[in-house]
């Protein structure tokens, strides 16, 4: 009888070991386990590339040297995904069983995903029109949720959720927004896409002005000295580039004259010919050469090996 009480010590014992050996297993991007996702929230380039990284329902994958890999671990659902130059700003929702709250409020990774500070509203608000200035780090978020310490309708901070400011948004007259786009480092510059065009505001957003009449953008994203949209217009799919001096577009050329509706868009920050373009219907296209060139990165969200 002494020896099965001291066996069953001896099992409790390792079982303990493994659990703490399997925790304290350290966070990293390996060998994909699940090669397909349903949702993506976002993707760009997180603590200055050169990997591309995407958020998931499921967590997040990185690109990188023609192979994907996979978190380890912080499974976790990260609405409005906004990758910055020393990290990534988020908000959504943690992994089932996790001991964070739901949701997130507004959060900041600087360690690819290991770990994050709660920056504001944590367990209150799940923002999911959000952008960051990829140098500058002013964040822009329209609040879907309304309370006390924040009204409904577009707000930003420039100190990382310390403090925030109400933008009025005059002028800003459509029904539909696709998303935000905040300068990399003018804080005082953010863009809207929507179903009548991009609006621009170089005034915190108090006051915008219409850029183009493109029907129907799906995606803007700013870059220096322009940017980057995608439309969708008699059934036709485009991606155009555009600059601010001249107001010039200059349309990209698609991997696929049929290819469906691009709701996602990034830009390597040390090489503006490095696209990377996102469906709606989870296919992800790589080029290095904007656009004479893509890459096949993921088809209906099953990744590409």
């Amino acid at each position: 009888m002494k020896k099965i009480k001291n066996l069953v010590v001896l099992l409790v014992f390792v079982v303990i070991l493994s659990s703490c050996s399997k925790e304290s297993e350290p966070y990293a991007f390996e060998k994909v386990e699940n090669n397909k996702f349903e949702h993506l929230h976002g993707l760009g380039y997180i603590n200055g590339g050169p990997e591309i990284v995407i958020s998931t329902h499921e967590g997040l994958y990185e690109y990188d040297k023609d192979e994907w890999k996979e978190a380890t671990s912080e499974k976790n659902d990260y609405m409005g995904f906004q990758a910055i130059r020393d990290g990534f700003f988020s908000s959504g929702h943690p992994e089932p069983k996790s001991a964070y709250k739901n949701p997130f409020g507004l959060i900041k990774s600087t360690d690819r995903g290991a770990s994050f500070d709660k920056l504001a509203f944590y367990g209150e608000i799940d923002f999911h029109y959000l952008a960051a200035g990829y140098d500058s780090n002013a964040i822009y978020v329209i609040n879907e949720m309304p309370m006390k310490e924040m009204a409904d309708g577009l707000h930003y901070t420039l100190d990382e959720g310390a403090t925030w400011e109400k933008a009025a948004m005059n002028e800003f007259n459509s029904e539909y927004i696709s998303n935000l786009a905040a300068h990399p480092s003018k804080k005082e510059m953010i863009a809207i896409g929507s179903k009548d065009g991009i609006f621009i505001s170089r005034d915190f957003g108090e006051n915008f002005s219409l850029f183009n009449d493109a029907t129907i953008v799906l995606y803007a994203t700013l870059t220096e000295t322009g940017g980057y949209y995608s439309s969708y217009e008699n059934e036709t799919v485009q991606l155009k580039s555009f600059t601010f001096d001249d107001e010039q577009e200059i349309a990209i050329q698609l991997p696929d004259d049929t290819m469906n509706p691009i709701v996602f868009i990034a830009v390597n920050p040390e090489d503006e010919k490095e696209i990377v373009i996102a469906t709606h219907t989870n296919d992800i296209y790589l080029t290095k050469d904007k656009g004479l060139n893509w890459n096949e990165l993921s088809v209906n969200g099953e990744l590409v090996k």
